[in-house]
């Protein structure tokens, strides 16, 4: 007869101990887990770059850069060397209340201007809505670039707001529209008017009544009493020292400064590039005076209070 040996734990017993030991467990992992949803992964580099510019962006808006000038002022120049700074994008000759290429007798194609199509549509449109359309487009622009790590510039095409018709009309310019939904930081660039007036002539490109220095002069003082809150950089400064002067322009634009730039700058194609072709930024001579207008310089009060604004010999 084989010798049966009991076992020393009923079946209810070891169930019992298997529960208690699957309860211990289950307490151990709830702890471990609780523990671990305190301590948090590392992130990594990007990650944390990422989490800094999202802070960056929640307590202290970026701001839209404008620049401003007259045509054949340099300003095309000095436009793409701001481009050429990193990370900056920036938009060419922009003033959405600009009637430059408008023809109501002959519509011209523009599938993408949506501008452009309101104007010529059936029933036309006015300016309110044309500014409302521009904020709109440019909070989308905006946002991107903000996403994006990109720094926004708009160069104002003044011309199209001064020098065009028989008067300066009264609307409000790029700047007024843009610092009515944005943080706005902006400057102004100037050139000596005797220098881009008689380039503005060779580009034949005296859009205003009357065609003369005097008035030239006029509408000058008028865009620099515009925008007089503004610090002003003389361009031929910045040809006799362009790093320097680049160096400023990116601290009052808050701009990261690239002392490559002048390696960089030819790269971009702007609108607007009317002036003597190359990529060396230097002086050149000044262009060829005719006799009648140097009998203007004497008998203009406007050149005269316009060099005084200017602070040109």
């Amino acid at each position: 007869m084989l010798n049966k040996t009991p076992f020393p734990h009923s079946v209810e017993n070891i169930t019992a101990e298997i529960d208690a030991a699957l309860d211990l467990l289950k307490g151990v992992f709830l702890a471990r887990e609780s523990m671990s949803s305190k301590i948090k992964t590392p992130a990594s580099l990007l990650e944390q770059c990422l989490d800094i510019c999202a802070q960056q962006r929640s307590t202290q808006p970026d701001s839209i850069r404008t620049v401003h000038h007259f045509a054949c002022t340099g300003g095309t120049l000095i436009s793409k060397c701001i481009a050429a700074m990193p990370n900056t994008q920036l938009l060419s000759e922009v003033d959405p209340l600009s009637t430059s290429l408008n023809s109501l007798a002959q519509p011209q194609f523009a599938p993408t201007d949506m501008v452009k199509l309101l104007r010529q549509s059936t029933r036309g449109v006015d300016d309110k809505l044309i500014i409302k359309l521009f904020l709109s487009n440019l909070e989308i622009i905006y946002s991107e670039a903000v996403n994006t790590g990109q720094r926004l510039v708009l160069r104002d095409h003044a011309h199209s707001y001064f020098c065009k018709g028989d008067v300066i009309p009264i609307r409000p310019s790029l700047r007024d529209m843009v610092k009515s939904k944005f943080q706005v930081r902006s400057v102004v660039t100037v050139r000596h008017p005797i220098d881009s007036y008689l380039s503005l002539e060779s580009n034949e490109w005296m859009h205003f009544n009357p065609a003369t220095f005097d008035e030239y002069c006029k509408r000058y003082i008028a865009f620099l009493r515009a925008y007089e809150d503004l610090p002003i950089i003389c361009f031929e400064n910045f040809i006799a020292a362009p790093l320097q002067i680049m160096q400023e322009i990116c601290a009052i634009l808050d701009l990261p400064f690239n002392e490559q730039f002048m390696d960089l700058f030819g790269v971009y194609k702007l609108t607007g590039d009317s002036g003597r072709s190359g990529d060396v930024i230097g002086s050149r001579p000044r262009r060829e005076m005719r006799a009648d207008m140097k009998e203007e310089l004497f008998h203009t009060k406007n050149y005269e209070i316009l060099n005084n604004l200017l602070q040109y010999d």
